[in-house]
């Protein structure tokens, strides 16, 4: 891998939890719109992490990922309760 792949992998594992975090947050505030169209980014994320973790394995695709998921989890609760707090939910579906 090179390190257009290593900055790939490590940007797709960060959208991919980032956006399952923020997925959750918006279940969970039953944000219906803004969950369906989080999931669809799910999927993408998902699939360009699958197509670049498939190439490489050992110790620098966990870093890479690893720290690309933990810091996308993180940003995911930061921007969803900044979110709430400037954009009050204002209708149901």
């Amino acid at each position: 891998m090179d390190t257009l792949d290593h900055m790939i992998l490590f940007t797709s594992s960060f959208a991919n939890v980032f956006l399952l975090g923020f997925n959750s947050k918006n279940v969970q505030h039953s944000r219906y719109w803004m969950a369906f169209f989080t999931s669809w980014g799910i999927t993408l994320a998902q699939y360009f992490f699958v197509k670049y973790a498939a190439n490489d394995g050992g110790a620098l695709f966990l870093a890479i990922s690893g720290t690309g998921g933990a810091l996308g989890i993180v940003s995911a609760i930061f921007v969803h309760n900044w979110m709430s707090n400037h954009f009050p939910k204002k209708d149901v579906i």
